[in-house]
């Protein structure tokens, strides 16, 4: 990775989930192979995880993983299960990496953390870094085809792991468990590096702060005046559609006043010509607007004439009018650089289990209690001490935790407080971060019934998943 000497391994990973919302799901399984920088397999890991008592599945992801209802109603609690997992992620010296896991796994791991009272972004401290093996594959697609046999329905690409694992026998067993996932990223990643290691080793520097910062800081700058200038490059993002090539030309037009954020302008993609009004410019300009965080590839890459062939000819002329048109208008970049650095999101009210961002990090007085609550060993002493807390953040984050995973073991009292609790979370319905809400008994018979009107979709196992879910679901007190 640029200098990998400081690294010693890399732990490939992967979850399956409850569902898709860091907040409010849960993992179901975890598996974990830590190898060396050459990827041979050192140790590995699995967890399965019991289903708590307040979350309630999404059906389609129980078919999608194929886990039946009885696999998940038991196995590890929660609590322990995370604690271990932190151990592994957050090893010093070691690179964790998945497929897609940046933009998903890593922030469900993260979400676990925090509802368990761990440190949410231990995985990129303690001399750790991410990684994520997806934009790598894309990179590879792109600009090294001989590599892979690339999956392709009618003549859309689709890089979809269990695609790409079915046409070049990258592990054997079942898509969708993780265990399987896991390997089959390794053996993608073996292959990646082997048939072009200097390539490999480039994209790898991407995931290093300090190295994505310089190369960005190389690329060629457009200079609209003395006082402003912007760097360009080729932005590449599955989000941009592979009948765009995932690529688009853009400038960088500023990064946030508090947050590691930078925001690109895309060059190709709309023609700004055709817009005089200022209100209408501006929006125009917001809306191809795109993020990036440093050192979270969607990659950026120098403006080299190569890269422009996998521009359509429409887009190349499209980038050329723009260019030279913003050089006369460049003072609408100012106006929409300065309403972006300085955006600022709406507080709001959002459940205890979802509140990691607008908290961030944990306070040194919550950080002494929560290291004490899990200081102790029987989950008896863990109940006392929670008891003895005054009502504060603290006290309704443990309470939660022992209602999750010790609630028989909870004394009359505190079985009532935590089933308020949950009482109270369902009444008031409050949303995650992003307005998402939690999935309710109904909403999942709902799907459920939905899902099976068209049973041709789906086969025996997962027709019998969703009937034992849906019994389960009936007969949920």
């Amino acid at each position: 990775m640029g200098s990998q000497n400081s690294y010693k391994q890399y732990l490939f990973y992967d979850l399956e989930t409850s569902g898709t919302n860091p907040s409010f799901d849960q993992i179901l399984q975890f598996a974990g192979v830590k190898t060396d920088l050459s990827f041979n397999e050192i140790e590995r890991y699995e967890f399965r995880i019991k289903l708590r008592n307040d979350v309630i599945p999404e059906p389609g992801a129980l078919i999608v993983n194929r886990l039946n209802i009885d696999k998940i109603i038991v196995g590890e609690s929660e609590y322990d299960a995370v604690k271990k997992i932190q151990s592994i992620l957050s090893a010093p010296g070691t690179i964790n990496i998945g497929y897609n896991s940046i933009s998903f796994d890593d922030e469900f791991m993260r979400f676990n953390y925090f509802r368990n009272l761990l440190e949410p972004y231990a995985n990129q401290k303690s001399g750790c870094i991410r990684m994520d093996l997806l934009p790598i594959t894309l990179m590879y697609y792109l600009f090294k085809k001989e590599s892979m046999i690339w999956p392709v329905n009618n003549g859309k690409v689709n890089l979809k792991l269990e695609n790409l694992n079915d046409l070049n026998g990258l592990a054997d067993g079942m898509a969708h468990d993780a265990v399987v996932d896991v390997l089959a990223t390794i053996e993608m990643a073996r292959r990646f590096k082997k048939f072009d290691p200097n390539m490999w080793d480039y994209l790898c520097g991407h995931f290093n702060k300090k190295q994505d910062y310089e190369r960005i800081e190389k690329l060629e700058e457009v200079v609209f005046s003395d006082d402003f200038k912007c760097r360009k490059g080729f932005f590449i993002k599955n989000g941009f559609g592979y009948q765009n090539n995932c690529i688009s030309a853009c400038i960088v037009i500023g990064k946030h006043q508090t947050r590691d954020q930078t925001y690109w302008l895309r060059l190709d993609k709309e023609d700004f010509t055709r817009y005089s009004n200022n209100n209408e410019i501006q929006n125009v300009l917001k809306k191809n607007i795109v993020k990036r965080k440093t050192a979270v590839p969607d990659f950026i890459i120098p403006f080299k004439e190569r890269y422009f062939e996998l521009l359509t000819k429409d887009k190349r002329n499209t980038l050329d009018l723009n260019l030279n048109w913003l050089f006369d208008n460049y003072s609408e970049l100012l106006i929409l650089k300065e309403d972006l650095i300085a955006f600022e999101y709406e507080d709001k009210k959002v459940d205890l289990d979802s509140s990691l961002y607008q908290r961030d990090f944990f306070t040194n007085k919550e950080k002494k209690v929560f290291n004490h609550f899990h200081s102790l060993d029987e989950p008896s002493d863990k109940i006392a001490f929670a008891e003895s807390l005054n009502p504060s953040f603290e006290r309704e984050m443990s309470i939660r935790i022992l209602g999750r995973n010790f609630y028989e073991l909870l004394p009359e009292k505190i079985k009532i407080e935590y089933d308020a609790l949950v009482l109270k979370i369902a009444e008031d319905d409050f949303t995650d971060h992003m307005g998402r809400r939690r999935n309710t008994v109904e909403k999942a018979l709902n799907n459920i019934r939905k899902i099976m009107s068209d049973p041709s979709k789906y086969d025996n196992e997962q027709y019998d998943i969703l009937k034992s879910y849906e019994s389960y679901l009936l007969n949920r007190s």
